[in-house]
């Protein structure tokens, strides 16, 4: 069968890294579709590029971006029902692709045509971190993970987010991912689940009617209480399997990496250097970090002397005179080394 990609896009430093591996994982993938969700200049020329740069991989659909976000993004559904294809939405934060999860995936999905959906094992989604603490890779003393899509700590703490990035990062700079890796999880009580990776058979979506009518109220059969679908991850995890009494399942061995819910965003951006890492491991520079430090201490050094230096002294140091040097001359190095700082002191608390 022909496989689609698609992503509602999106922000450029985010798909500077999906690119990446999506152009990686060509020989699995016919074409990768960007659903133009954005009105900002930079991200939509940056798409744009490349689509034009790769005009037999890349495409663009465009619509009309209406006043509701879930709504610009729900009518874009409608045009992924083909019969003999399979669909598999990233989210434009995905992070991580092991080298074989797309292929993983796409063959979980044909071996297992009753699921409604398959997603992907996901690092930084709260039901994957649940099982993922159950194996004993998340440890509890960073708090306890809820078998819940909207988990406080799987979901909503951002320093938590930051722990398992971290761990994951080491793992993957280690080539010890197999841990990460679960028995595959079929979904039996229709349990909310993050979507950032998820695969579907066109012809499972091929003449719903929401796809046209948009969301109503419905009764959710675990609480038996009316509730309004209010986004196309509510509708797609949960409502339309119970309706149709297909549980959806996640694929264990098709691991990825989600950076952040937007409730963790400001954190993982702005206080850590994560993101940077992603990068340099999506474009096979595993030692960036260590490279851009060793520069920063050689901007240190020739500053204050030939002195032995870690990361707590210089941070007392950048206070002073090497900070404003810093700050003014290497702005985007100041800033890096200051996340980097951050992430260390928080890493521990």
């Amino acid at each position: 069968m022909k496989v689609i990609t698609v992503t509602p896009a999106g922000r450029k430093h985010y798909l500077e890294i999906l690119a990446e591996y999506l152009l990686n994982n060509r020989r699995y993938i016919s074409e990768h579709h960007f659903w133009l969700n954005t009105s900002v200049k930079d991200d939509i020329a940056y798409i744009e590029m490349l689509a034009a740069k790769h005009p037999d991989f890349f495409k663009i659909n465009r619509k009309e971006m209406l006043k509701k976000s879930v709504n610009s993004i729900w009518q874009y559904y409608r045009d992924y029902v083909d019969d003999d294809t399979i669909y598999i939405k990233f989210d434009d934060d995905i992070c991580f692709f092991e080298k074989d999860a797309v292929k993983n995936l796409i063959e979980h999905r044909i071996n297992n045509p009753k699921p409604l959906f398959v997603f992907g094992n996901i690092v930084n989604n709260a039901v994957c971190s649940h099982f993922f603490q159950k194996e004993g890779i998340v440890p509890m003393q960073w708090g306890k993970v809820g078998y819940e899509c909207l988990d406080i700590n799987g979901w909503q703490n951002p320093k938590f987010a930051g722990k398992i990035h971290r761990k994951f990062i080491n793992d993957i700079k280690s080539d010890n991912l197999n841990r990460w890796k679960i028995d595959h999880v079929i979904m039996n009580d229709f349990r909310r689940f993050s979507i950032g990776v998820m695969c579907w058979f066109g012809r499972d979506l091929k003449g719903l009617p929401e796809l046209n009518s948009g969301f109503d109220e419905t009764i959710d059969c675990r609480t038996g209480a009316w509730r309004f679908i209010h986004s196309d991850e509510s509708f797609l995890s949960q409502d339309l399997p119970q309706r149709l009494n297909r549980p959806n399942m996640i694929c264990g061995d098709a691991l990825f990496g989600h950076f952040a819910f937007y409730i963790q965003r400001d954190y993982l951006e702005d206080c850590t250097v994560l993101l940077e890492e992603y990068k340099a491991i999506a474009l096979g520079e595993n030692g960036f970090s260590v490279k851009v430090f060793r520069m920063i201490l050689g901007i240190v050094k020739r500053l204050t002397g030939n002195i032995s230096i870690n990361v707590k002294s210089l941070y007392y140091k950048l206070r002073s005179i090497v900070r404003m040097f810093l700050e003014k001359n290497y702005p985007d190095t100041y800033k890096f080394l200051r996340r980097l700082i951050n992430e260390r002191k928080f890493s521990d608390r």
